[in-house]
């Protein structure tokens, strides 16, 4: 795409030129090689491969965020995969995460190797702070050397020893989290069971996306990303991710720059309860919510919502659109056509118009359905789901005269080959000149010449110089 772009701004070169007439140009282009490109005149050589760089920008930036949306929905695709291996699993991790648990109240309960430690260490600081009874903190050195009989040294390393050994009583919890894997891992399987009890695979999307997040980035950066209507919260969201990307942090402000809460409205519910940590109230868990972003800009350019400037599939589908100024010409003339209003009506049309008779019509239809239901034998509603539905019609026999009328039609109907048809229809109507490259339909693009049974016998020559063969009128494709 960069080196497609190097080629120049094609928008300016084709400006005001009718986007069925570049594709036209740029696929005559395409089927020609560096050769024929030499049989067309100068001015039309350079419109030709104009058109065909048009083209190619438009194509690259197709392909780029084609690219993107595929990936997405194979990550997204992946992460309901996880999920459902997570609950085949569940049963696995549960027990896992129960006898984890398990242990860690083994250390803590009482008997366990925190809870003796705890003890110790708070009889030993309690046997320091009763040497230490009765000085305050404007107490001299003098005066606690004198309370303490000059035992001042063995009063606070007993002090500093009960603080080392409630350390120690902390440090056996730690150590039995690290023997089953890290309180990373932990966190990871608590969210796994999360995930599979709030049927919440968006937590997971994440996880698939650590290797995609830079060229995700990047993607953004060189394509030009437009909201086809007012809503552009999914691009805001999109540019509050890019402004915190580096450096990478476990969680991100809620608020832009200039204070404002940063939108999410765009998400579901599910999504708005990942993004979030309750531990962490004003801020977002960065990862999640980048995966939230990048998965609904691919949602957003597949339904047209955003537009990649410069694109052709996901172009701005608006801009495509009537100025208002030749609507309000048209108007009155195709009201009139679809009936909405009469052909001597000329009083004002507009939206509050349209739906008052839109709810009107459709009122009316109601009713009708509503009084014809009783003598409709083929439309019941089911009374377990209340949905309408349609009686399965039996078709009828055909009758006897219909038999015998197929059965002389096919008689009298010889055989034909697909390829006799076409050589006939060919040969009758000389469809032929039609075929040939939009910009020059008199340059022969190919020539296919196959016999005609139907054909008449010519002067040895048709008039279009075709040979004849054995009798047979060659016909000639261009």
């Amino acid at each position: 795409m960069e080196w497609v772009d190097g080629l120049g701004d094609t928008a300016k070169w084709l400006q005001g030129v009718a986007s069925g007439k570049v594709a036209d140009f740029a696929g005559e282009a395409e089927a020609q090689d560096a050769a024929t490109l030499k049989d067309y005149t100068e001015d039309k050589r350079v419109a030709l491969i104009a058109c065909l760089a048009a083209k190619a920008r438009m194509r690259a930036r197709d392909d780029v965020a084609m690219m993107f949306c595929k990936r997405m929905a194979a990550k997204a695709k992946k992460a309901r995969d996880e999920l459902e291996e997570i609950r085949r699993q569940q049963q696995e991790i549960g027990e896992a995460l129960v006898g984890n648990y398990r242990a860690l109240l083994q250390q803590g309960d009482a008997g366990g190797p925190a809870q003796t430690v705890r003890v110790r260490a708070a009889a030993i600081t309690e046997q320091a702070l009763d040497a230490l009874e009765g000085l305050d903190e404007e107490s001299s050195a003098e005066e606690a050397a004198g309370r303490l009989e000059g035992r001042v040294s063995p009063t606070f390393l007993l002090l500093a020893e009960g603080l080392t050994v409630q350390s120690n009583g902390l440090a056996s919890v730690t150590a039995a989290v690290e023997k089953f894997g890290g309180f990373d891992a932990q966190y990871a399987w608590i969210e796994k069971v999360s995930a599979h009890h709030g049927d919440n695979w968006e937590v997971l999307l994440h996880g698939h996306l650590k290797a995609d997040r830079p060229v995700a980035f990047d993607l953004t950066d060189v394509i030009e990303l437009k909201a086809t209507s007012e809503d552009s919260t999914a691009l805001d969201a999109l540019a509050h991710a890019k402004a915190h990307r580096t450096p990478a942090r476990d969680y991100i402000p809620d608020r832009d720059d200039q204070g404002r809460p940063v939108s999410t409205s765009f998400a579901t519910q599910n999504w708005q309860k990942v993004i979030r940590d309750r531990r962490r109230p004003g801020y977002f868990v960065r990862r999640h919510f980048e995966a939230m972003v990048f998965y609904y800009l691919a949602e957003e350019l597949r339904t047209g919502d955003v537009a990649v400037m410069g694109s052709e599939e996901y172009a701005d589908w608006s801009e495509q659109l009537l100025p208002w100024e030749a609507v309000e010409e048209k108007l009155p003339e195709y009201l009139v056509e679809v009936g909405l209003r009469e052909a001597d009506d000329t009083t004002a049309f507009d939206g509050r118009t349209l739906v008052a008779q839109l709810r009107q019509r459709l009122t009316a239809a109601a009713a009708k359905a509503d009084g014809d239901y009783p003598d409709n034998d083929e439309l019941f509603i089911d009374p377990d789901s209340g949905v309408p539905k349609l009686k399965a019609r039996r078709a009828e026999k055909p009758r006897k005269s219909a038999q015998v009328l197929v059965q002389a039609i096919k008689e009298r109907m010889p055989e034909r080959s697909l390829l006799g048809i076409v050589a006939g229809a060919a040969y009758w109507i000389e469809w032929w000149h039609r075929f040939g490259p939009a910009g020059d339909p008199h340059r022969p693009a190919a020539a296919l010449s196959f016999g005609c049974a139907a054909a008449q016998p010519g002067d040895g020559r048709d008039q279009r110089g075709g040979r004849r063969m054995r009798g047979k009128r060659p016909v000639v494709l261009r």
